[in-house]
This record gives structure tokens, sequence and C-alpha cells, in this order.
């Protein structure tokens, strides 16, 4: 694993989940990362992996989950990727 991959940080929320439900986080190696890797979680993943039906308290699943979801953005960006969805 490289330096820039281990140093790679949450930098970022949406905010509010978008009115479609998505939750945007972005992660990067420093506060203003001209390119941060943007993971996406939707409502219907969220509600998977907690068992439940949706709607879903997304927000709160992303800060419980923050290392597995950190974990998932670095593995997208060390493939390639800029941009990864939970589905």
């Amino acid at each position: 694993m490289s330096a820039t991959e281990s140093e790679l940080q949450l930098i970022g929320t949406q905010g509010e989940p978008e009115p479609s439900g998505l939750f945007r986080l972005s992660y990067g190696t420093e506060p203003n990362d001209p390119m941060p890797f943007i993971l996406t979680l939707t409502p219907q993943y969220v509600a998977r992996a907690i068992g439940k039906t949706a709607p879903t308290d997304i927000r709160n699943y992303a800060l419980q989950n923050a290392d597995k979801l950190k974990a998932t953005a670095r593995r997208e960006k060390a493939g390639g990727f800029s941009t990864h969805t939970l589905k």
C-alpha cells in the first residue's frame, strides 16, 4: 500500500441526504484535496446492511461504520476509481 492510500481520510459529507436518499462521503489526502474519492451510500444498501427496510438513518450508519466505509473507499481508489456507489 502506498503512503497516499494509507493517508486517505474522510474530508467531508454532503450534509443531509439528497431528496433521492443518497448520501455522499468525500475522502482525500488533505482537507482541500482537488481530486477526492466520492463514496455514495443508497438507502437500499444501508437498509440491507442493517437488516431493516427503508427509510433508514444513512448518516448514523456512516458514523457507526466509518472504518468499513473508509476501507471500501481506499480499496476502490487503489483500483483506479474516483467514485463508487454502494447499492
